[in-house]
């Protein structure tokens, strides 16, 4: 068993704050780092299974759901770089809520935010990833016959095992990953374009194919491609320099991501064609589908694999940044002290066992549900996207009260605020317009389910809160007095600099 430590890293870590806590490691993280960590949206992995969802609902305008979506990511991203440039801790989102908004409304942020990316990538994505690996191996290595639990349990331990030896280890796993596994979809997209599929087209982008409800239905799940930009924001106490870093990483991933599932959906919805796009959503590896058809099989296996290798680098990014807000709360007394307990290798112990326990757990629930009965399909793959949907609605709303209180920011942010107001705008309307287009009309069973558990959820972020806030309200009012607060902050083109030493060095204030 590891070594448990309850003090402040040694010397050489952060400037030394008001309150005296466990902390993590040394500030030896850089852009790449944060780069890294952002990768959590698993482009290959979300373009591989859920741009499915995309085209369950958009149809032949799954590109346009995607590129509505990534403008409305990339104003959520630019929100972040509001709050990213004057906060940073390990809480993130919590801090940034916490102490650019409000305490109470950031303390149940800080839990919608937690519960959602357990739902997403540091909890539900373990039986996307077993329905995948069995789904492989059924397909191409047919000798091999392992129940799709026992790949998703597996999947637990990879994860939580490099966060827990280091959180330099689990990005550097999480970007040679990513690169590896983008290649064959490169060479997908590029021999469908050249060849042309059933044709060229800018038709896709006009909402008079299907529907505009239809297009609304399907940002949904296209913002869902972009979730975990934000999670770059979780390493802030352990980067060299977050108020350059942390921006240059959330905008720089959501616009990279963004052109690439411009890209992909593109190619996909031309390759399947016209009278071929309702096999898309149905078919269990579209991408390994249209690889067969116009590249090879070979091509085809490649590209099933590196689906699953880029699912387990989604999981990598999800878990430290899940782990991170848990050891923010804990470190704080608004969870139990034994979560914000840290490793010999700095990184959260008693957090990363909460995700093993849950990851397990929602594996456990998979293999015992039966969704998937009322809509003839599998029944893991039907609880996974359960999972994904009630995640992303948590999210979202998270993403909301971001660009509520960036008003403020926007305001005071100097020449140019107009403008800055708009992007918030477009910001705060892009997760509503998702909420539309998913609950008008409401979903039916078992689609409702993911819905009703994020009403569930809320209701107990909720009570927990009311339960601080009567009992402790100590605790909320030095919520987050962990983070470190810039002061004169530089404009925004100083900020994503990438030259060393660009602005004004951040001056860390008290805790308040």
């Amino acid at each position: 068993m590891p070594d448990v430590q309850q003090s402040p890293a040694a010397s050489g870590a952060r400037p030394a704050t008001t309150v005296q806590s466990p902390a993590l490691g040394e500030r030896k993280l850089t852009t790449v780092h944060a780069i890294g960590q952002s990768l959590a949206i698993g482009p290959m992995f979300s373009a591989g299974l859920l741009t499915s969802l995309i085209a369950a609902q958009a149809g032949w305008n799954t590109p346009l759901s995607t590129l509505l979506g990534m403008i409305g990511v990339l104003c959520l991203a630019y929100v972040v770089v509001l709050y990213a440039r004057r906060y940073a801790g390990a809480g993130a989102i919590y801090e940034y809520l916490t102490r650019g908004g409000n305490r109470d409304v950031g303390v149940f942020a800080a839990g919608a935010y937690a519960i959602g990316m357990l739902f997403l990538g540091a909890g539900g994505v373990f039986i996307g990833i077993g329905f995948l690996t069995n789904g492989f191996f059924a397909a191409h290595l047919s000798s091999i016959d392992i129940p799709w639990w026992v790949w998703g349990c597996v999947a637990v331990f990879i994860p939580t095992a490099l966060n827990h030896f280091g959180v330099r280890l689990a990005v550097r796993g999480v970007l040679m990953l990513a690169m590896i596994s983008a290649i064959p979809f490169v060479i997908l997209v590029v021999a469908i374009l050249i060849d042309g599929g059933h044709g060229h087209t800018l038709s896709v982008f006009d909402p008079g194919q299907t529907s505009t409800h239809d297009v609304f239905f399907g940002i949904l799940f296209a913002v869902t491609l972009f979730i975990g930009f934000e999670a770059a924001a979780s390493l802030g106490e352990e980067t060299e320099n977050p108020k350059r870093s942390i921006p240059i990483a959330a905008l720089g991933s959501v616009a990279l991501c963004g052109i690439f599932y411009l890209f992909v959906t593109y190619a996909a919805t031309i390759g399947f064609g016209k009278a071929g796009i309702a096999k898309w959503p149905g078919d269990p590896a579209p991408m390994g589908t249209l690889a067969t058809q116009y590249v090879g099989k070979g091509l085809a296996t490649i590209i099933d694999l590196v689906i699953i290798l880029d699912a387990i680098s989604l999981s990598i990014a999800f878990v430290v940044g899940c782990s991170r807000v848990i050891f923010a709360l804990s470190r704080d007394g608004l969870l139990p002290k034994p979560l914000a307990t840290t490793t010999r290798n700095e990184t959260p112990l008693g957090a990363n066992a909460v995700i093993v326990v849950v990851g397990l757990l929602f594996v456990l629930w998979a293999g015992v549900t039966h969704y998937g009965d009322a809509v003839k399909l599998p029944n893991e793959f039907q609880a996974f996207l359960i999972t994904a949907s009630a995640g992303s609605f948590l999210i979202e709303l998270v993403y909301f009260l971001l660009a509520i209180f960036a008003f403020r920011l926007a305001m005071r942010s100097g020449p140019g605020a107009w403008w800055r107001m708009l992007v918030v705008l477009v910001a705060a309307a892009t997760p509503v317009a998702a909420y539309y287009g998913a609950l008008h009309p409401w979903p039916t069973y078992p689609n409702n389910r993911g819905i009703i558990f994020t009403i569930v959820c809320v209701v107990i972020v909720l009570l927990w809160v009311a339960y601080e806030h009567t009992r402790h309200p100590d605790r909320i009012r030095n919520a987050a007095a962990h983070a470190e607060e810039h002061h004169g902050v530089a404009p925004l083109d100083e900020t994503l600099d990438f030259e060393p030493g660009s602005g004004p060095e951040p001056v860390i204030g008290p805790a308040h």
